[in-house]
């Protein structure tokens, strides 16, 4: 075993390889042997530190690699884009050209020498931005093929089950598209449907045969995004309704397997050309995991940490530019499938916590969106999933300083303020907003009716006990009994993340 924070790893039959750390501080390996009698442990603790930044891994690109109509290319870390032009002619020549027209204007012209077998290798550097490109390959003065449309922007990917796919509501909107966003097709298990330009104008639900599908919030996010920044957005939607964690595993010996969620997410991200550029991943996950049907038989939130650690490896490895996760924690009771000995408040426990084995990691709470979604958003619900990441992603990928956070308010640590034992101090990463009706709301040990009154000074809400406490730990918000009108909010407005269990300090004053 190996943490406490997320590690990129190998388990070989005689060994244990380290390939990349997701965070930075002590890391514990552990081993444990047993043959039958009494285990044998040993541990080694390694100080591990991330580099400030990581190197930009370009992307090789293949020998026949062409662009194709419609085609989006992800801006890299120089901030521009390469267009690749490479194959074989069909008859001998000297030399290629590969000029470049932007908006209908001749910008630039690379030329190379053909090289053995009549090969050829191009490139061209793309400006990110509101622009339609096209290209113009050929030999001497003459005109072999022409490709158009192509863009240049910045490259997301959605995960998770059905709040993430957001498609399963009644309600009615047009399948609008955008020009400047754009997706590549889903995949089908028959590989003859997957040949073609399956390049498209997404829309939010498709209805019509449409190849490729944001959802609404995926949608939105991305109209936000085109707005504010003015440069093209690719999306890529690859959430499935009414799945658990371990089903969204990658398949190490075929990551690319179209039966897998994984696989056929990857696939497209690599048929697109995108593996290197995509820059952020969202995750809206875990209402199918609050239950006991896991594959051990198990709690889901008992394993979700490894799981998540274990597909974010996948995502590194596969994704490696990427520079940012997006978690959100779901709806108490999400769906109805939590409520059974607070598995549902653990598992939501579980994603609070999961940014502690990041370095790279933000975390958005649900229970405060209005209207609300039991299990399903209505649409202006949906649509505040997209007004919440924008700022997020604003402030970690375009240089945006917000005057106050943006985040949802989450609690740093808990521990009862003085000898007496009456009070407790909970301090959080930002200022929150104390009301009276908020008392019920807080468990000691499980039990309510505890708290007499509050206050906020800073970034600490202080619970004054009706009486002295031992209690050991302290529950915000459980899912078998709580109230949207009653919600420990942030100054900033957005709903603090629950906390279940969390151990209550002794302070040494």
């Amino acid at each position: 075993s190996v943490g406490p924070f997320a590690i990129i790893k190998e388990i070989a039959p005689d060994k244990l390889i380290l390939k990349r750390a997701q965070n930075s501080g002590k890391l514990t390996v552990t081993a444990t042997i047993s043959n039958g009698g009494k285990a044998v442990t040993q541990s080694a603790v390694i100080a591990t530190t991330e580099p400030k930044h990581d190197a930009w891994i370009a992307r090789t690109p293949e020998k026949d690699e062409k662009p194709v109509e419609g085609q989006f290319y992800a801006r890299e870390e120089n901030g521009e884009g390469t267009l690749f032009y490479n194959g074989t002619l069909a008859e001998a020549a000297g030399s290629v050209f590969l000029k470049l027209y932007a908006d209908g204007k001749l910008v630039k012209t690379e030329t190379a020498k053909v090289g053995a077998g009549r090969s050829y290798a191009l490139s061209t550097k793309l400006k990110p931005g509101l622009i339609k490109y096209q290209v113009e390959f050929g030999t001497g003065d003459k005109v072999l093929e022409t490709v158009g449309d192509l863009v240049c922007g910045d490259a997301y990917i959605i995960d998770g089950q059905s709040n993430a796919l957001a498609t399963d509501t009644g309600e009615q909107s047009p399948p609008e598209t955008n020009e400047w966003i754009r997706s590549y097709g889903r995949p089908s298990q028959n590989p003859k449907d997957n040949e073609g330009n399956l390049w498209c104008l997404p829309v939010w639900k498709a209805q019509s045969g449409e190849k490729a599908e944001l959802g609404w919030w995926g949608m939105e996010l991305a109209k936000r995004l085109l707005a504010s920044q003015k440069v093209p957005i690719f999306m890529i939607n690859a959430a499935v309704g009414g799945t658990r964690i371990d089903q969204h595993q990658r398949n190490m010996e075929d990551p690319t397997d179209l039966t897998t969620i994984y696989g056929r997410m990857l696939w497209r991200v690599r048929e697109a050309k995108l593996t290197h550029g995509i820059r952020g991943i969202i995750w809206h996950q875990g209402e199918n995991d609050q239950g006991s049907d896991g594959p051990t038989g198990g709690y889901g939130w008992e394993t979700y940490h490894p799981f998540f650690v274990d597909m974010s490896a996948g995502w590194k490895q596969d994704f490696p530019n990427v520079r940012h996760y997006y978690v959100f924690q779901i709806w108490p009771n999400s769906c109805s499938m939590g409520g059974r000995e607070g598995s549902g408040d653990r598992l939501r426990e579980k994603q609070r916590t999961l940014p502690q084995l990041f370095s790279n990691m933000s975390i958005m709470s649900t229970l405060g969106v209005r209207p609300p979604g039991p299990c399903h958003y209505p649409l202006a619900g949906w649509s505040e999933f997209a007004r919440l990441l924008q700022p997020l992603i604003e402030r970690d990928f375009y240089g945006t300083v917000p005057a106050a956070p943006v985040t949802a308010p989450n609690l740093v640590r808990v521990s009862f303020a003085g000898r007496a034992k009456d009070t407790i101090a909970l301090e959080f990463d930002q200022p929150v907003v104390w009301e009276d009706t908020l008392a019920g709301q807080f468990y000691l040990d499980g039990e309510n009716d505890k708290v007499a009154s509050g206050k906020v000074a800073g970034n600490v809400l202080t619970l004054k006990l009706k009486e002295p406490s031992a209690a050991k730990t302290i529950t915000y918000l459980k899912e078998i009994q709580w109230s949207q009108d009653t919600l420990l909010n942030g100054k900033n407005g957005i709903a603090a993340l629950t906390f279940c269990e969390v151990p209550i300090e002794t302070s040494s004053r």
